[in-house]
C-alpha cells in the first residue's frame, strides 16, 4: 500500500525510511523550569516504535532572554540539565532507529506573559500587539486533564516592541547557541521555527512586519533574518547535520491568516529562500490543498518549493494513506508530515500501511497531555501535573 509514502528519502544528511514525518506538537509537560521528562521519552519512543520515518521535537526555546520562552511548562534547550533531559528522548528515539531534530522556537510577540521575567516586554518585528490569547488554559476540558483547578481567564498578549538590528545579531546567535545544545543532546539536526505566528513569523508575513530598514517591505527583506539564523545555526552544527525552516501563512493568533498577494508572495518569499543555509523548508497548515488565494489554486508547498529549490516537507489535513499519497503524486514536496493522528495512534504508519479498516479515536486533547506511551521508558507515566498561576500579572 501507498508505494510513494512508503520509499525511502535522503533529506538534507538524513536518510529517512519513509517519507512520513511527525509533526512538532505542543504540549507543555516538561518540568516547570524546562527539563525534558521521561514521560515525554516515553511518547517520543512510542511514535518511533510505531514506524514514523522522522521526528520533529515540540517547541522549544533555545535561550531564556528577549521573550523566547514562549509557553508555562514549555522545553528548553537552554543548559546541562536541559540536555540531559533530551538525551534520554534522543537515545529512547534513536534505539528505534528513527531521526529526531529538534525544533528551536522564539515567541516573539505571542507569549504567555507569565514567562516573562519583570520589567521584560515582549518583542517582535515590528511596535505590535496580538489580539490573540494564550491557548490551553481556558477551557474545562483542558482544565481537567491537566489536573488544573480554580478561575482560569483568557490570558491575552501584551504590547510588544521592535528589536533593534543589534537584537537581532543576539537573537540569530541564541539560535545557534541552541542548535549546538541540541547536537550534544543527541539529535541529529533543527528545525527553525519561522511559523504559527511565532518571532520568525512575524518577520515573514507582511501583516506584522511593518520595518523599513533592511529586514522588512519586501519578500526578499521579510526573510533575510530567517536566512541569518539558518546560516548561524550552519555554522555551529556543521555540514552533517540537518536544518529545516518552517513556514505558514496562519499563526497561534490568526488561523484563517494569508499573505497579501497570496502565491505570488509564496513564489517571492521561495526565491528568497533559495540561498538559504537550510536543507529543506516545511509548509505547516490546516490543509496543504488550501492557499487561501482565491486567484490561483497552486498549493504554497508547491510554490514554494518550485522557486526555492529546496526540499519540502507537507504538514496540513493528512488523515490517511491516500491523503499522504497525494503530497508525493502532486509534486507538491518530498515528505508527509503528521501531527494529530500519532496523538492518539502512535502506530499509525504501521496501520495505514496494513490496509486494514481501523476505528479511528476522534481527536481530543486529552491525548495531547496523557498520550499512549511505551512503559519501559516511564512507568506508570511520570507526568507532571503543572503548578500554573491564573494571576496574570505575575512575572518570573
Amino acid at each position: 500500500m501507498f508505494p510513494k509514502t512508503f520509499s525511502s528519502v535522503k533529506i538534507g544528511p538524513i536518510e529517512l525510511k519513509n517519507r512520513l514525518v511527525m509533526a512538532p506538537l505542543t504540549r507543555q509537560n516538561a518540568e516547570a523550569d524546562g527539563t525534558p521528562t521521561d514521560e515525554m521519552a516515553a511518547y517520543y519512543a512510542r511514535r518511533a516504535r510505531g514506524g514514523i520515518g522522522m521526528i520533529i521535537s515540540e517547541g522549544t526555546y533555545e535561550v531564556d532572554e528577549l521573550s523566547c520562552k514562549a509557553y508555562l511548562s514549555q522545553p528548553g534547550i537552554v543548559n546541562d540539565k536541559h540536555i540531559a533531559g533530551w538525551k534520554k528522548v534522543t537515545d529512547a528515539v534513536h534505539a528505534f532507529g528513527t531521526p529526531i531534530i529538534c525544533q528551536l522556537m522564539h515567541g516573539g510577540r505571542v507569549v504567555d506573559p507569565r514567562c516573562l521575567f519583570e520589567g521584560d516586554s515582549p518583542v517582535s518585528a515590528s511596535d505590535t500587539q496580538s489580539d490573540g490569547f494564550v491557548l490551553y488554559t481556558d477551557s474545562d476540558a483542558e482544565k481537567h486533564d491537566r489536573g488544573l483547578s480554580g478561575d482560569w481567564p483568557k490570558v491575552t498578549f501584551p504590547p510588544a516592541r521592535a528589536l533593534t538590528e543589534a537584537e537581532l545579531e543576539k537573537v540569530a546567535d541564541g539560535f545557534a547557541e541552541g542548535a549546538a545544545r541540541a547536537i550534544e543532546a543527541g539529535f541529529d539536526g533543527v528545525e527553525i521555527h519561522g511559523a504559527n505566528g511565532y518571532l520568525v513569523y512575524q518577520f515573514i508575513h507582511p501583516k506584522t512586519n511593518l520595518r523599513t530598514d533592511a529586514y522588512g517591505g519586501s519578500a526578499e527583506n521579510n526573510v533575510r533574518f530567517a536566512k541569518m539564523i539558518c546560516q548561524k545555526v550552519r555554522e555551529a552544527i556543521g555540514p552533517d547535520k540537518l536544518i529545516t525552516l518552517r513556514l505558514s501563512q496562519d499563526g497561534v493568533d490568526d488561523f484563517m491568516g494569508a499573505w497579501p498577494g497570496g502565491v505570488e508572495y509564496a513564489r517571492e518569499v521561495g526565491a528568497a529562500l533559495a540561498d538559504c543555509a537550510a536543507d529543506a523548508l516545511h509548509w505547516s497548515s490546516f490543509d496543504w490543498t488550501d492557499n487561501r488565494d482565491p486567484n490561483s489554486d497552486v498549493p504554497m508547498a508547491k510554490a514554494i518549493a518550485e522557486t526555492s529549490g529546496k526540499q519540502m516537507l507537507v504538514n496540513g489535513g493528512i488523515a490517511d494513506g491516500a491523503g499522504a499519497e497525494a503530497v508525493f503524486d502532486s509534486g507538491a514536496g518530498d515528505a508527509a508530515v503528521v501531527g494529530r493522528p500519532l496523538f492518539a495512534h502512535p502506530d499509525w504508519p504501521h496501520i495505514i500501511r496494513s490496509g486494514m479498516d481501523y476505528p479511528w479515536a476522534e481527536f481530543d486533547r486529552k491525548y495531547v497531555i496523557q498520550p499512549p506511551v511505551d512503559l519501559d521508558k516511564c512507568y506508570p507515566m511520570d507526568r507532571v501535573v503543572p503548578d500554573w498561576v491564573p494571576d496574570t500579572s505575575k512575572r518570573r
